[in-house]
Parts: structure tokens; sequence; C-alpha cells
């Protein structure tokens, strides 16, 4: 069944246009989210009402759209496949996808009545399956998975590719599994699914609303780990599942990491907000644990991911008893991974 809406566009500047999808509401019956004999995380499967519609980019945030905001923002920012104006923006982190979402509501070009924003987890899978239940929106297995999405490539071969060029799924949504990770608000919860509600309202919502009325800086000092969904095209098709989760640190910054927007009802919560932007501190600089950040030339044993089902400590005990941990933006990992891991994990 066909569930596309008429979705509406912001144009961000002469020539660039981004559009979006509405997804409408789940209804009283909510949506199954996770995924079932994968990992630990990924269970139990459960019921989550989603209880406003939104919008949500039809594409990840390209590079000609992302460098809108770099040239308005003053900012620096370089893609690792640069020079591809209609492929995902990526090699940037949390803190940049949230800045380009803080920007867009200041920009005035979010129409009234909704902002800009990352989508919960829950929004995301919501969306991602658009009405299925199986491991792609076109299906299961690799074949299903090449209709959809850019995967299974060498890391030092492959790249992105241009947006749109796969099978969208019912909502009319492009490349949610694939060619780039893509940053949700969500702080990482190991045993989230375990903990909730069947059949409650997303919780991610609120938290979302709270963070953005919290302040700025401290929401930009927040150290947790971060969600990542929809796998890339360096990972193969088992990291590119609609239940797979991943989280990295909020400043780790590699070529398959991008974003896309969400517009969710509602002014902007802005009550607290400072008139000063808090971004990651560059390499080399101070971060945000008061010492030198240095990132390696290249990535610890891999992208950054999720903890194997044979360890689940605590991420933020973890990072704190490891130390910081950045994720090189060039480099080469020493091992194609399957499904999700540790960052850092060697």
């Amino acid at each position: 069944m066909n569930h596309v809406s008429e979705g509406l566009s912001i144009q961000l500047a002469k020539g660039v246009v981004m559009p979006f999808q509405f997804i409408p509401a789940t209804g009283p019956e909510g949506f199954r989210m996770g995924g079932r004999g994968y990992y630990q995380y990924e269970e139990p499967v459960h019921r989550v009402v989603i209880r406003h519609g939104f919008h949500l980019g039809t594409f990840p945030v390209t590079q000609q759209q992302f460098t809108v905001w770099t040239k308005a923002a003053k900012t620096k920012h370089e893609n690792e496949f640069k020079g591809h104006p209609d492929h995902p923006a990526e090699t940037l982190d949390w803190r940049q996808a949230m800045e380009f979402c803080r920007w867009l509501n200041r920009s005035g070009k979010v129409p009234t009545g909704w902002w800009a924003c990352l989508p919960t987890e829950a929004e995301w899978e919501y969306a991602c399956r658009a009405g299925t239940d199986t491991d792609y929106h076109t299906g299961d297995g690799e074949a299903a998975l090449k209709e959809a999405g850019w995967f299974g490539e060498e890391w030092g071969k492959g790249s992105t590719h241009s947006v749109g060029q796969k099978r969208p799924n019912a909502f009319g949504l492009h490349d949610m599994h694939g060619n780039v990770w893509e940053w949700c608000h969500d702080r990482w919860r190991e045993f989230a699914y375990r903990d909730c509600t069947d059949g409650a309202p997303d919780p991610g919502d609120e938290e979302r609303r709270q963070d953005w009325l919290s302040g700025w800086e401290a929401l930009m000092r927040d150290d947790t780990s971060r969600v990542l969904r929809g796998g890339s095209w360096y990972y193969d098709a088992w990291g590119c599942r609609s239940a797979l989760r991943n989280w990295p640190w909020p400043d780790a910054r590699y070529r398959h990491f991008g974003l896309r927007v969400c517009l969710v009802p509602g002014p902007v919560p802005t009550s607290k907000h400072s008139s000063q932007p808090v971004g990651r501190a560059e390499a080399g600089q101070a971060g945000g644990d008061g010492g030198p950040r240095k990132g390696p030339e290249s990535p610890p044993a891999g992208p950054a991911g999720a903890v194997s089902s044979r360890r689940s400590p605590d991420s933020t005990s973890r990072r704190a008893k490891r130390g910081r941990r950045d994720f090189g933006k060039t480099g080469t990992p020493t091992r194609k991974l399957r499904g999700a891991h540790e960052p850092g994990q060697s």
C-alpha cells in the first residue's frame, strides 16, 4: 500500500530546495519497533505510539544543502567525498547536525507551526519501516536491500552516492537504508526497549523538547553517546536493517555519518536558549573534558557502532574509565564489521 502524502519544501537558497515527506501519526495502535533474535538492545519488539504527524527529509541532507549553512554560519566543514553536491553531506558529528537544525529554525525558512530537529529513534524507525515488519522496507535479504540502498563497499574504494537513486519506501523516503548513517536526537540507552511500556507514546519526543528548553550550552556539552540509524555504503546488509541501533560519541565524525532533518509541530522550544552556539572543539584544542583532543590518524578498529551482545556495560561509565576516543575522518578500519560493535573496540 502506498502511503505517500504531499509534503512541503524549504527554500534554503536560490536553487537549493530541501523537500520533505509527511509522515502521519500511528494512531493508538502504534507501530512495531525493534528486532527479534539479533541483539539484546533491539529487543523486545514492542509497540510505540507516534502521537503527531511530522515531516521528514525526503533524502539525507546533501552537500549542497549543508554548504548553505556552513557559508551562512562561517563554520568549517569538509566532506570526505567533496565536490558532489547531490551526495549526502558526511564527516559530521551530532553537534554539527544539531547546529544545522538550529540554524534552520533561526533562519525563518521553516514554515510557521513547525520546528526543525533531529528525529527520535522511534520516529526514524517508524518512517523507515513505512508499515513493514521486514528487515528492510523492500523485504528481507540482500536482494531486497539492493533495491533500497547502497551498502557493502570497501572502505578505501567505496563512497557515498547521489541521493534518490534507489527505490523509495511507502512514505516516499529515499536512502533510509545505507548510503550514510543518520543521527537521531536520542541519548543511547542499551536497555531502553526493556524499560518501556508496550503501546506507550514515544518517550524521545518529550525528552527532545525538554533538551531544547534546557539551554543550548548544556546540551552541546552533554557527552552521552547518541544514536545513529540506517547503516551506510560501507556496512554490509546486516548493518543496514531497520532495527539496527548504533551509538558513537556525539563528537564522532566519519565519512559515512550524515543527517536527515525532521519537522515536528509546534513553536521552537527556545525559552532558555542562550544566544551563542557551542560547537565541537577543533582537533588539538580543548575538548569538553578540558583536555587536549587529538583524533587518531586512523580510526581505532572501525567506525563507531554498538556494543556487542557479549558485553553490556553502561556506555557512560565505560567512557569515563577508558578516556576520550575520537574517530578520525580518514584512515582505514582494520576489519569489516558484521552488524554492530563497540566504538574503539579492538
